[in-house]
């Protein structure tokens, strides 16, 4: 491992910490490309996972005030058990038509909310079951959770520090259900490289207290805008089959 192995991670996981810190999504999205450019697979799911799972940590409790029970319970909880499902079936089936379908769908929704259009329609609360349903379902199944969540958490009209919460809280029980696993199947790999964890862990730490600081600074209006563009590039990028 050269010094250049661990500066570039570092760098990145500050950088996407920071940006997506409001976005409840996509840490796991830039760390993932980046690591497999300098480490194997293994490493790379192991160590990505991992740092996932303590910057999610580390955001809510820096919002866990801001939590939502009432979300939590209409659209949390379905959303755990659409992605245990998704998960099951992602490799029985061809993903390829989920991911172009589910990406268009990302489009739309992120216009929708980028245009102001989203403040005059909203989806009713009672279908709020089969929204966190389908998000974890699909999440589960391509790989992209959590920018269906993001999507459909746009759809409530919450402060920006309970969107940011909730998602973190909703993504730490994900996270929390499906790492330990990893390390128990890769334990060496985790305890030759935890040096690594420590400095890319201390560098997304590092970028969220870094986002922290911009969320404080701009207007509800303004972070929806900036969460809706992301969630439309990465609309994009999943009906292109680029990611």
């Amino acid at each position: 491992m050269t010094e250049i192995d661990v500066i570039i991670p570092a760098v990145v996981a500050f950088l996407s910490a920071a940006l997506t810190l409001m976005t409840g999504f996509g840490l796991g999205t830039i760390l993932t490309p980046v690591f497999l450019i300098f480490y194997d697979v293994k490493i790379a799911i192991l160590i990505v996972a991992v740092v996932h799972l303590a910057n999610n940590l580390l955001k809510l409790s820096l919002f866990s005030r801001h939590v939502s029970p009432d979300i939590l319970k209409r659209f949390g909880v379905l959303t755990l058990a659409g992605a245990f499902i998704g998960a099951f079936f992602q490799g029985k089936m061809d993903s390829s038509l989920v991911k172009i379908l589910l990406g268009l769908s990302l489009v739309f929704l992120g216009i929708k909310e980028a245009t102001g259009f989203g403040e005059k329609v909203r989806l009713p609360k009672r279908i709020d079951f089969l929204g966190g349903f389908l998000s974890g379902l699909l999440g589960g199944f391509v790989g992209n959770q959590g920018a269906i969540r993001s999507a459909y958490l746009l759809n409530y009209n919450i402060p920006k520090e309970t969107f940011v919460a909730t998602a973190a809280l909703i993504a730490s029980v994900v996270d929390i259900t499906r790492i330990p696993l990893y390390i128990f199947n890769n334990k060496d790999v985790l305890a030759d490289n935890l040096f690594l964890l420590f400095i890319v862990t201390a560098s997304a730490f590092a970028g969220t207290f870094a986002g922290k600081k911009f969320l404080n600074k701009i207007s509800l209006k303004t972070f929806k805008i900036y969460v809706a563009a992301t969630i439309i590039i990465i609309g994009t990028l999943l009906a292109l089959r680029i990611i």
